[in-house]
């Protein structure tokens, strides 16, 4: 049988109350096929990486996203963020090595204490702005900012975090974990 895409309603009916135990493997092939289209390009191929084409509304990212996650601050858009060891996201600070583990970006502005974070741990974000900011650094890399919690770089800092590559036209592939380390500038 063919898996069908439902909708969120259907899935939720069908999966609200499994007493009887009439969930089917095809239900549950179903409910992925649904899933898996809202954040995958590629329907039925979990494992293909993001591409720069699928990120054209400013301001927004595809990839590993987790949602409704806890603001230990402010955040804004684009902010590099880490989880803290309560597990509130804040604004990634270079200068402080504890802020490193755990590194992601924020998918929107929110408010101090708002539990309703998206936040990219890995893919492709698209920002508008970028595209003036970073014109000749296509194919380079960009780092967290020294001074400056939570903001992007495109220059070598001290301690050096490297969140990805600046692809093209305002589109930065997200990857904190290529490299972590001290370099003397």
């Amino acid at each position: 049988m063919a898996d069908v895409q439902r909708t969120r309603a259907a899935i939720l009916a069908l999966f609200a109350d499994n007493v009887t135990g009439q969930i089917s493997a095809q239900d549950l092939r179903d409910f992925m096929v649904t899933l898996m289209n809202t954040e995958f390009a590629n329907e039925g191929d979990f494992w293909a990486q993001p591409s720069p084409n699928y990120v054209v509304t400013d301001k927004t990212g595809r990839g590993w996203m987790e949602y409704s996650q806890t603001a230990g601050e402010a955040l804004n858009f684009g902010n590099v963020l880490y989880k803290t060891s309560v597990g509130f996201w804040k604004r990634a600070d270079v200068n402080a090595s504890t802020t490193l583990p755990g590194i992601a970006m924020a998918m929107d502005s929110y408010a101090s204490n708002a539990t309703t974070v998206q936040v990219l741990r890995l893919g492709v974000v698209y920002n508008s702005a970028w595209s003036v900011r970073w014109s000749e650094k296509i194919g380079k890399r960009i780092f967290l900012m020294s001074g400056l919690p939570g903001s992007l770089s495109d220059q070598l800092q001290v301690s050096v975090q490297v969140l990805g590559l600046y692809e093209t036209n305002g589109v930065l592939r997200f990857d904190p974990s290529w490299a972590v380390g001290t370099l003397g500038v």
